[in-house]
C-alpha cells in the first residue's frame, strides 16, 4: 500500500492564507496536528480517525484524501486545483 495520494489536496492555512500542498497520508497527519484547536469538531474527529486508520493500514490513502477534502470543504479552506 502506498502512502501517497493520487492527486494533491491544496489548503489555505493561517491568517496569511498560505497554500499548503498535501500529498500523502503523512502530510494529512501533519495538517491535522497543526489544525486549530478551536476548529476541532466532529468533521475533524472523523477525518482524524480515517487518517489514523490509513496509517495503520486499515484504510487506503485515497480514503484519507477523501476525508481530508471533506474536512477542508467544511472548513472553507480547500483550494480548487
Amino acid at each position: 500500500m502506498t502512502d501517497h495520494f493520487d492527486s494533491d489536496v491544496k489548503l489555505t492555512v493561517g491568517n496569511e492564507h498560505t497554500i499548503r500542498t498535501v500529498q500523502s497520508v503523512k502530510d494529512a497527519c501533519e495538517v491535522l496536528i497543526d489544525w486549530p484547536q478551536a476548529r476541532r469538531g466532529p468533521f475533524y474527529q472523523s477525518t482524524r480517525e480515517v487518517v489514523e486508520a490509513a496509517i495503520a493500514g486499515k484504510k487506503t490513502a485515497e480514503e484519507a484524501r477523501t476525508a481530508l477534502m471533506a474536512l477542508a470543504v467544511h472548513a472553507g479552506v480547500l483550494v480548487d486545483s
